[in-house]
């Protein structure tokens, strides 16, 4: 018995259709997989600096009142009536990756972005004011703190993604 013979019409592989469509397809799908990677990069690094915000807050908070008492660690001596820092000067700590402060930010190094200080990486930096309040009737005056968490520390300080706290001292 002869087995059949095969027309030569059938086609063993793939046409240029089915080419087509696939690098079609890989030319929508690619574009969508890296912009989803890229996105899921930024909201990584947004949750690590909303977590460290438990830390670095905090640790600024106490570098103020020590700087108040004149015994800070990187702060320069303030006091309690003055705002700071002076009109067009930045007041800024450096922090490291797991929320260690490192130290005080220098003007040029805040606005150009900054990757190392005393020879450690820096992550994040948290660039503090502090203003009058208004002062309301039969009530203690009180100053506006802001203090800002900005990320990458190694981005020019435009481009960094920045966290607002807001607070109140006497």
């Amino acid at each position: 018995m002869k087995a059949p013979a095969h027309s030569r019409s059938t086609a063993h592989g793939s046409s240029l259709i089915d080419a087509l469509l696939a690098m079609g397809m890989l030319a929508v799908a690619l574009p969508l997989v890296s912009a989803v990677m890229a996105r899921s990069a930024q909201s990584m690094a947004t949750a690590q600096a909303e977590s460290r915000c438990a830390w670095i807050i905090p640790s600024c908070m106490q570098e103020i009142e020590a700087a108040h008492q004149g015994k800070a660690c990187f702060l320069p001596k303030l006091t309690r009536d003055q705002p700071f820092p002076a009109p067009g000067a930045t007041l800024a700590l450096a922090f490291s990756a797991d929320g260690r402060a490192l130290g005080c930010v220098e003007p040029k190094a805040y606005l150009t972005g900054t990757h190392k200080l005393a020879k450690e990486a820096v992550r994040y930096i948290a660039s503090i004011s502090c203003q009058p309040a208004a002062a309301r009737p039969g009530t203690p005056s009180m100053r506006n703190l802001r203090l800002t968490l900005e990320y990458p520390a190694a981005a020019p300080a435009a481009k960094r993604k920045k966290l607002d706290f807001h607070t109140r001292l006497p």
